[in-house]
């Protein structure tokens, strides 16, 4: 547990022991049973709603893959409903397709736009250099069915003296790796993409 939320909960937990006691001895409940009935209640109000919030909070900071202003957007709005992980398909030069499991980044400035970070010795990386194609598709939302899959991608990789001018400019890319020395940026720009769900026909989204 981090020490910031550690010390929010101590926080948390020593003001609703406060205002618990406070109304014990304000409305003067005598006896065991009625203080402990009273305490619970208003202690578990007390905590449960600021906790709440504090867990929101922190999930939608954790999987947010759009800037304020995007969610107006068909395809900003459906990654609200994703985590930031897709299936991340490359071909090479003899057509010989490779998938896996990636996490990626949207861009902070452009919703069409996303990054991932790999090795640079990786399958995925000299396909993408060889063919400057890719496509991706992720997982769905358990409860709406939302998932968001590619029609059209140009994909470019981003190395040596570029990554950090791309860095600097796009400072969101940092969150997917911890050291960007034997790494590289792959730029995935999205031309098409297909948005389905279980509560609604399917959308094209062109850029």
């Amino acid at each position: 547990m981090y020490a910031k939320r550690f010390m929010q909960l101590f926080v948390i937990f020593l003001a609703t022991i406060f205002i618990a006691m406070l109304f014990v001895s304000y409305f003067n409940i005598q006896g065991y049973f009625a203080q402990s009935l009273l305490l619970s209640v208003v202690g578990y109000i007390l905590l449960v709603i600021p906790l709440t919030v504090l867990t929101l909070l922190k999930q939608r900071k954790k999987f947010s893959t759009a800037t304020p202003g995007q969610h107006d957007h068909a395809l900003g709005s459906a990654l609200q409903h994703l985590e930031n992980i897709f299936v991340l398909s490359t071909v090479s030069s003899d057509n010989v397709v490779s998938s896996s499991v990636i996490t990626f980044k949207q861009s902070h400035t452009d919703e069409n736009v996303f990054y991932v970070v790999t090795g640079k010795d990786t399958t995925r990386v000299k396909n993408i250099m060889a063919s400057h194609r890719a496509s991706f598709t992720t997982w769905y939302d358990a409860k709406t069915g939302t998932r968001v899959s590619s029609n059209a991608v140009s994909a470019t990789v981003i190395s040596t003296e570029a990554v950090n001018s791309e860095l600097a400019s796009h400072p969101e890319i940092k969150s997917l790796s911890d050291n960007f020395t034997k790494n590289v940026i792959i730029k995935l720009t999205v031309q098409s993409a297909l948005i389905e769900s279980f509560q609604s026909s399917p959308e094209v989204v062109d850029f």
